[in-house]
């Protein structure tokens, strides 16, 4: 999974850096770069309508690869498999982060379309696994006014749509 695209900027981190981050576009790209407790991090957050994003955290003292994997808009959950790296360099292990959801988040898109759900104002997405009632969804909120939204719960192994409800967005979920 590792590129040449996931070598951390030190140099324009620390010209560039307010209040611990800097950002900057690359083609089609938002990047962010941030420090936080002697881990450097790289995130790649593509412009819409891909709700994929790239993260990859750097060791403080060598900024070698500590750990890489994607992640959601509007939610920031991790999806696929994230690799593990050692100081020195080498795979450490992986985690299926898809583990209890068969539906992966680029099926879960053509559901989406296929129900006439547009992700053009998601709110947030996240998903949940009960391990007692081994129950797996995809939740997504579409936002329809600043103070409204409409919650869609997927089963995360059929697809089938579970619940669709408006909810008030000022109160928490």
């Amino acid at each position: 999974m590792m590129n040449d695209n996931d070598i951390f900027d030190i140099r324009y981190y620390l010209t560039h850096e307010k209040g611990g981050i800097a950002s900057y576009r690359d083609g089609q790209s938002y990047i962010r770069l941030f420090e936080l407790n002697n881990t450097y991090g790289k995130q790649i957050e593509p412009d819409f309508p891909d709700m994929v994003c790239t993260q990859v955290l750097y060791y403080g003292e060598t900024l070698g690869v500590k750990k890489i994997g994607k992640y959601l808009k509007h939610g920031g959950i991790g999806i696929g498999v994230w690799e593990f790296y050692n100081k020195d360099g080498t795979l450490d292990h992986t985690k299926d982060l898809d583990e209890h959801f068969p539906i992966k988040w680029e099926q879960m898109e053509q559901i989406l379309q296929d129900n006439d759900i547009s992700l053009l104002t998601a709110d947030s997405i996240f998903r949940y696994y009960d391990e007692e009632k081994d129950l797996a969804t995809w939740s997504i909120i579409i936002k329809l006014a600043w103070d409204s939204g409409c919650l869609y719960v997927f089963d995360a192994r059929t697809g089938e749509l579970l619940l669709k409800e408006i909810i008030d967005m000022r109160k928490e979920m």
